[in-house]
């Protein structure tokens, strides 16, 4: 058998994030073969993508997998079962991998994909907006994850903020809560379309790849008292945005939905402050702000993008309010601690 290097490795970077980092389930660190796909699953996501010309069913760990083909600098593989094993030739080189050829992969919890039907435009758009406000304290686990409701609206709250989208037209199905780990990953992958399941929810890309996501099953808070309110406009000077740039380099994570940074208004002036561990910054800008001082927390990647949408805010008593086009956000204000 061959296959094409570089479509092999590509299905495995799109799969991977479906892996395990530990084997709390049995192969769920491995890369299953079935039927030409490739398959991964974690218990709370499994992806699979087509790979032409694949004839092997089987389990293959997926580390020393993954890490052979990056080496491989040649495009064409010669794929030989052996056994329980299979044997890569690339040239004079070869390697053998172990094969496992039942597969144990509880798949049969995800069940079968309902019909598949578009999703809306801006679906991508706002459950990226969303994510940036779901929390992490999984005593409160409706508050981890991003709310899609049937109606057409998606929103997150981790008690402090709140995102609230609305697409402009009706979700296929709902409600829907999606785990905000599982949605970081959807929005890289960009579906187009999605299927209604049984305790999961599938989604599928233009190139074949599905992405098939557990919900959480409860009740997702109202919101709506909460982004009603009254206060001053303000406005953020034009130099925001290179500032909050400068920003970013100390607080960047592993994922710009870890970043977060501090602004202060005080004394005609907006603080923004970021540190990580490496380091720190500081600068301020002349804004015409003379009440209490107040300061809030909020990803940079985020405000950037609302700042290029609008540099227009209401300030309340205790929250802050931005609002565009089908989007609100709202974070609660607190004292400047001394």
């Amino acid at each position: 058998m061959k296959l094409n290097k570089t479509e092999l490795q590509k299905a495995l970077e799109i799969v991977k994030p479906g892996l395990a980092n530990k084997e709390m389930i049995e192969q769920s660190t491995s890369f299953a073969f079935i039927a030409g796909r490739v398959v991964t699953y974690n218990d709370e996501l499994s992806i699979s993508h087509p790979v032409p010309g694949l004839e092997i069913e089987g389990v293959i760990q997926a580390e020393e997998l993954y890490q052979l083909l990056s080496k491989i600098k040649k495009d064409e593989i010669e794929i030989v079962i052996q056994d329980n094993e299979i044997i890569l030739q690339v040239g004079r080189s070869k390697a053998g991998l172990s094969l496992k050829q039942e597969i144990k992969l509880p798949l049969e919890e995800i069940g079968e994909q309902k019909k598949w039907k578009p999703l809306p435009d801006d679906f991508l758009h706002f459950m990226g907006f969303a994510m940036t406000s779901c929390g992490k304290d999984m005593s409160r686990p409706v508050l981890t994850c991003v709310h899609v409701t049937k109606e057409g609206f998606i929103e997150s709250s981790d008690g402090f903020r709140i995102s609230q989208c609305e697409l402009g037209e009706k979700m296929p199905f709902g409600p829907l809560l999606i785990p905000v780990s599982s949605v970081r990953e959807l929005v890289k992958l960009k579906p187009t379309k999605i299927a209604e399941g049984e305790g999961w929810v599938h989604f599928q890309t233009e190139e074949g790849s599905i992405m098939s996501c557990r919900i959480f099953e409860d009740k997702f808070p109202d919101v709506s008292p909460f982004l009603a309110m009254e206060g001053i406009e303000i406005n953020f000077p034009k130099t925001t945005e290179d500032v909050l740039d400068r920003a970013r380099v100390f607080s960047k994570r592993d994922h710009f939905l870890d970043e977060e940074i501090q602004l202060t208004l005080a004394d005609k002036r907006i603080k923004i402050k970021s540190k990580s561990e490496s380091g720190w910054f500081e600068e301020e800008i002349n804004f015409s702000y003379e009440d209490d001082p107040i300061t809030f927390s909020i990803s940079p990647h985020l405000l950037k993008d609302i700042l290029k949408e609008t540099s227009s805010c209401i300030l309340g008593e205790d929250k802050l309010k931005f609002e565009g086009a089908g989007w609100i956000y709202v974070t609660i204000l607190r004292e400047v601690e001394e």
